[in-house]
């Protein structure tokens, strides 16, 4: 039976973790490269799966990746959704399910719903990605006829 401080922290680590989730999208939503790369491990690993299939490595590998993907969109949002944590010390490993609607520069449209799939370590108090691997699980390509607006 778990102590009512061993229950507070538990709570605890999992708040951290949700508004890790919260953070990233966040800062993909206002494209904040310093806010994003405060979110991982400088060893960190990104994984993108179909159908951008790419694999970044390294806080710059992984930081440079998110500026130039983000950079062709004429609008992006990511919202996050609930998902599962597993906590075991100082690392957990999570999936997180996300919702994303998009318009490039060039007027291709993208809605699709993922999930992320992630490991993170607790340094120093403070709950980061080690790895994320992203994977679609349902993509659309409609057009999006509206206005979009800068944030």
């Amino acid at each position: 039976m778990k102590t009512w401080e061993e229950s507070l922290v538990k709570l605890e680590d999992e708040n951290e973790i949700r508004a890790l989730s919260n953070k990233f999208a966040d800062a993909a939503n206002r494209i904040d490269v310093e806010l994003f790369k405060s979110l991982w491990m400088a060893n960190g690993e990104w994984t993108i799966g179909p159908p951008i299939n790419q694999h970044f490595v390294g806080i710059d590998q992984i930081s440079t990746a998110f500026s130039g993907l983000l950079a062709s969109w004429e609008f992006f949002v990511q919202l996050p959704a609930g998902g599962n944590i597993q906590i075991n010390g100082d690392t957990a490993t999570t999936h997180f399910y996300v919702n994303e609607i998009a318009r490039s520069k060039t007027g291709v449209s993208n809605y699709n719903l993922a999930q992320y799939e992630d490991q993170l370590l607790k340094e120093n108090g403070v709950w980061r990605f080690v790895r994320r691997n992203y994977k679609v699980i349902y993509l659309d390509e409609t057009p999006l006829l509206g206005t979009s607006f800068k944030l």
